[in-house]
């Protein structure tokens, strides 16, 4: 009696297996995160120097970063001696990216002829891109009748992968009044 049953749950499972290989491979082939079908074995060419029989191609950038990028655009009417204005602006990633993405911004001040952190902050921002107005006020050694040279720094550390990490500093000079 309980070796029939046993037969039987075998033989329903072997059943299922046999119905559920087709559909598995067929699923795997059509998944969406190929962008298309993977051809047959039999339909493949591409060994024999033809063209594959989509047209659609999956490629990656050239140079393999990330094709994001940070831009800084300053505020300069409300940019003073004290405090730095400006527009961090992120570019979307074609990979879809979702949620957000920290990005560190460093103020420096040119504090005799040396450049000095006075300030630093980290900003969230779409991972599928976007634009935040920013205002970081610090404490400015600039005298109160000359001029002061503030830098910002976007991305210090070099953690967001971008295709230029070469635009990530700003320099605003800004007249100081009493």
């Amino acid at each position: 009696m309980i070796g029939n049953k046993i037969l039987r749950i075998m033989v329903l499972l072997g059943i299922l297996i046999l119905l559920a290989a087709p559909a598995s491979s067929q699923m795997n082939r059509d998944t969406p995160f190929l962008a298309s079908k993977i051809p047959r074995a039999s339909e493949s060419s591409i060994g024999q120097g033809q063209q594959p029989p989509s047209p659609v191609v999956i490629s990656t950038p050239f140079n393999a970063q990330a094709s994001s990028d940070l831009y800084l655009v300053a505020d300069a009417a409300n940019t003073t001696c004290n405090q730095a204005s400006f527009i961090l602006i992120l570019t979307p990633s074609p990979s879809g990216s979702s949620g957000y993405q920290p990005v560190k911004v460093r103020v420096m001040e040119n504090r005799m002829s040396s450049p000095t952190a006075v300030a630093e902050l980290t900003i969230l921002l779409p991972a599928s891109g976007g634009s935040l107005h920013q205002t970081i006020g610090f404490a400015s050694a600039a005298s109160a009748s000359g001029s002061n040279e503030i830098t910002l720094e976007v991305d210090p550390d070099r953690q967001v992968a971008e295709t230029d990490e070469r635009n990530n500093t700003l320099a605003i000079s800004t007249a100081c009044r009493s």
